[in-house]
């Protein structure tokens, strides 16, 4: 039977599936501890002290979720800066790099879990117990110099990661400041974790008693008390591993840092989940001004409208970070990906407007069974997440049409679908009284026509395309699987600045639908896939 509640009380449930369990949690802190103190160990030639070993990451922030990869879940990260004590004017980022390295690979166990050298880091790779894995990033770095870090004194934390070029093989230095950031970030989320500590700590040692984890409430770790900054980023975060789910999309899906430094900096206290998706989600929709093409670069309008994320008057993009000036997080936005200039920051913000449909426009009160399998569901009892089935579907199938093989794909708008349908019989009414609203992925009958109504900030004139495709045992059978684009002739008509497209509801199975804004020959929006569930 259905169990309906309100929409905060769903956001709550989905984000709850996410977190780790106290049990592994401990589990990968007792690893990070046997690690800390091997690497402790060790001799690094040349080295004036002690290494400094400690947490980054979402593991240090609170945020921690289960990868999603590849339509499946992944190993939890465990993210440690190693920090030499080499001064950098004097020592060789490759020499640093393998200094570690070659400790890891002294210990009998660790070698054999240790995976080829990676780009920053050094990955081992634990074995999975219970469902659950874990793999274990370790950043080796120096402190930064003075020179380079002395605009930002009050920072004093910094250091200069190594890092190996991919092309060239050879090595760098590249800015971070991860301890300060987790203090800043702590700053940010101060008041809400203050207000709700002591409440969850409290809940968390009454579930866990039987269990014998913590010997009383203050006993239970900060990790798992959580605000609601740090439950809307999980949430953000999972959101954009499912959308951004399939390898085209995948290389160009908004790293975490981006997610976390902007909710953390447009946070305001807010005491519920959805007001805080709210703030964040409408916030950083204004910031889309500057993927228009007639978007004119004006410093003194930048400095003021677009204070979070700017793109500069030769096109770069920069979101810093708050602890390190030195460090971008959007310095790869400009660069152009399958013949897509400003490939990241298109993904950035067709993402913002996909998870306005999927977490701001939703009813007061809706399915929690149904909504909480929209974003996660747990599988056979276990720990693991997955998505639930019609968000797990391989859009990839070999008779769907590519859009570049229509026209070019330059990215510069939004777009979205909106769909209804009545579910007494054939007829919509056009009033749109008796009209059942749909969600992407939500279960349809037989014999309905459903009505998909696209929506664009796209300055008329311009066309709209849809994207048709059927999959499934019935419409194979049938020699229906549909996979081409339509235009806005026919069955669709205008409405109020809105296109739509009339289809039945013939073939059980999952299909689904998007649209495509053309203007002057160009794709220049694409609303993602609305799914649809024939039952």
């Amino acid at each position: 039977m259905s169990n309906i509640v309100t929409r905060e009380e769903a956001l709550q449930k989905a984000a709850q599936k996410l977190d780790i369990s106290p049990s592994k949690y401990q589990q990968a802190m007792e690893r990070f501890k046997t690690m800390r103190s091997y690497l402790l160990e060790g001799e690094y030639e040349g080295a004036t002290a002690q290494s400094e070993i400690y947490l980054q990451g979402s593991f240090k922030l609170g945020t921690e979720i289960r990868p999603y990869k590849d339509s499946k879940d992944a190993d939890y990260d465990i993210d440690i800066v190693c920090r030499l004590e080499h001064q950098k004017e004097i020592i060789a980022p490759k020499t640093v790099k393998h200094q570690v390295g070659d400790h890891l690979k002294a210990h009998g166990t660790y070698e054999k879990m240790l995976d080829d050298e990676g780009k920053r880091c050094w990955t081992l790779n634990y074995a999975e117990q219970d469902g659950v894995g874990f793999h274990m990033d370790i950043l080796p770095s120096v402190q930064e110099s003075w020179n380079t870090f002395r605009e930002y004194y009050r920072y004093h934390s910094a250091i200069a990661v190594t890092n190996k070029c991919s092309d060239t093989g050879t090595y760098n230095w590249t800015p971070s400041n991860p301890k300060d950031f987790a203090e800043w970030f702590y700053d940010k989320n101060k008041t809400a974790f203050e207000d709700v500590k002591q409440a969850q700590k409290q809940v968390l040692f009454e579930n866990y008693r039987q269990d014998g984890l913590f010997s009383d409430r203050d006993a239970v770790p900060n990790i798992h008390v959580k605000t609601p900054l740090q439950r809307a980023i999980q949430l953000l975060k999972r959101h954009r591993d499912i959308r951004f789910c399939n390898q085209q999309n995948e290389k160009c899906k908004p790293i975490s840092m981006v997610i976390t430094v902007l909710s953390a900096q447009i946070y305001r206290n807010e005491s519920t989940i959805y007001e805080t998706l709210r703030n964040l989600i409408d916030t950083l929709s204004r910031h889309a001004d500057q993927m228009q093409p007639t978007f004119r670069f004006d410093e003194a309008m930048a400095q003021s409208a677009y204070t979070l994320i700017t793109r500069t008057a030769d096109g770069k993009w920069n979101i810093p970070n708050p602890t390190n000036h030195g460090e971008n997080f959007a310095d790869k936005w400009h660069e152009e990906e399958n013949g897509v200039p400003h490939a990241r920051a298109k993904a950035f913000f067709q993402w913002v407007v996909w998870a306005k449909e999927d977490f701001i426009n939703i009813a007061e009160r809706l399915d929690e069974e149904h909504y909480t399998r929209s974003l996660v569901s747990p599988v056979n009892n276990s720990n693991s997440l997955v998505v639930a089935q019609s968000r797990a579907l391989s859009f990839n199938v070999p008779h769907r049409q590519k859009p570049e093989s229509q026209w070019p794909v330059q990215i510069y708008y939004q777009a979205s679908i909106s769909a209804s349908y009545n579910k007494n019989g054939w007829r919509l009414f056009s009033d749109g009284s008796s009209n059942f609203e749909l969600c992407s992925g939500d279960p349809v009958e037989t014999g309905k026509r459903i009505c998909f109504k696209a929506k664009t900030n796209v300055s008329r004139p311009f066309q709209v395309f849809w994207q048709v495709v059927n999959t499934g045992d019935e419409a194979t059978n049938a020699g229906c699987l549909r996979g081409g684009f339509y235009n806005s002739s026919g069955d669709c008509s205008f409405e109020l600045g809105t296109k739509t497209r009339i289809e039945p509801t013939r073939y059980r199975g999952y299909h689904w639908v998007e649209c495509f804004i053309i203007k002057k020959g160009v794709c220049v929006a694409r609303s993602g896939e609305f799914i649809v569930r024939i039952v």
